[in-house]
C-alpha cells in the first residue's frame, strides 16, 4: 500500500523542533511492509495543508498521515484544513467531547471559578470532519480520527510523539496496516571502493529489479549500499550487488584501484 506523510508544524520549519514523526512513521510502514512514497513538512496555514493533502491524494496515496496541529490554540488548524480540502464541515467528536467534559467537570470539583482552562479552546479540539472516526487506544482518549475519501484512507494524527506513536501502535497498525502489506527484506552491502565505481552496475541492477530500491552511502572509509523489496527479488537484487563488487575487486584496475585509496586514506 503506497503512503504519505504530512508534518504540520511552524515549529519544524523554523528549526526549532527536530521531527520525530516523520522517521516513526516512515519506519513502522516498513516494518508492516508498505512503502511511504514521500513526505512533506508544511507550516500551520490551511491553505498549506490542504494543498498538501490533495496532492497526496492526486498522486494515487491509498493512506496519508497529517500529523500535528490539533491542540486548542488559533495556530492548531489541521482538522479545519483537512475539511476544507474535502469540503466537508466540521463536527463535534463523541469520543473527544467525552474526555473535554470529564476535565471540566474535574476542574470545577476542584472548585476552579471561571474558566482558567480556556473552555473554548478544548472545546476546539473536539471538532473533526464530517465523517470523521475516532482512533481508539488504549492509554487514553487521544485526539486522532480517520476518515476515508474517495477510497483513500486520511488518519490525523496529534503532533506530540509519545502521543501519536502511542496511537499509532495501539490504533493504526492493528486496523490499517497489520497484515495489508508485502513483507520487505532489508539487506546491507559494503564495498571499499569510491561510490561512483558502481554507479552502473547499481543503475543496471535497478532496471532489471524495478520492485527493489537501492540506495548508496558513503562512509568514511567506505560505501554502504541499503537493498529493501520483496524477499525474493532484494535477495537476488542483493547477489547482483555482490557479484559486481567481486567482478570489480578481480579486476586489474579494481585492484589498483583499491590499493590507491587505501594509500590515499592513510596519507
Amino acid at each position: 500500500m503506497n503512503a504519505t506523510c504530512i508534518i504540520v508544524g511552524d515549529e519544524i520549519l523554523s528549526g526549532h523542533v527536530q521531527d520525530a514523526n516523520g522517521h516513526f512513521i516512515a519506519t513502522r510502514l516498513a516494518v508492516t511492509g508498505h512503502r511511504l512514497m514521500r513526505m512533506s513538512v508544511v507550516p500551520d496555514d490551511p491553505e498549506a495543508i490542504a494543498g498538501a493533502l490533495r496532492a497526496d491524494l492526486s498522486a494515487g496515496a491509498a493512506i496519508v498521515f497529517v500529523c500535528g496541529g490539533l491542540g486548542p490554540t488559533h495556530d492548531d488548524r489541521t482538522m479545519e484544513a483537512v475539511a476544507g480540502a474535502l469540503s466537508r464541515s466540521l463536527e463535534p467528536c463523541p469520543p473527544i467531547v467525552e474526555r473535554i467534559e470529564r476535565i471540566v467537570d474535574r476542574m470545577r470539583t476542584e472548585g476552579f471559578a471561571g474558566d482558567p482552562l480556556g473552555i473554548s479552546g478544548l472545546e476546539k479540539m473536539a471538532l473533526v470532519p464530517a465523517g470523521s472516526e475516532f482512533v481508539e487506544c488504549g492509554v487514553g482518549v487521544i485526539p486522532a480520527v480517520t476518515l476515508v475519501h474517495e477510497g483513500a484512507r486520511i488518519v490525523i494524527l496529534p503532533g506530540p510523539p509519545r502521543e501519536l506513536q502511542a496511537v499509532f501502535i495501539d490504533g493504526v497498525e492493528p486496523q490499517f496496516l497489520a497484515e495489508t502489506g508485502a513483507p520487505l527484506a532489508r539487506i546491507e552491502v559494503e564495498h571499499l571502493f569510491p561510490e561512483s565505481s558502481l554507479a552502473a552496475a547499481l543503475t543496471e541492477i535497478e532496471r532489471r529489479f524495478p520492485g527493489v530500491s537501492l540506495g548508496s552511502y558513503p562512509l568514511e572509509d567506505r560505501v554502504l549500499i541499503r537493498i529493501a523489496g520483496p524477499e525474493e527479488d532484494a535477495h537476488a537484487a542483493a547477489a547482483s550487488v555482490r557479484e559486481a563488487i567481486v567482478v570489480l575487486e578481480e579486476s586489474e584496475e579494481g585492484r589498483r584501484l583499491l590499493t590507491y585509496f587505501r594509500g590515499s586514506h592513510e596519507r
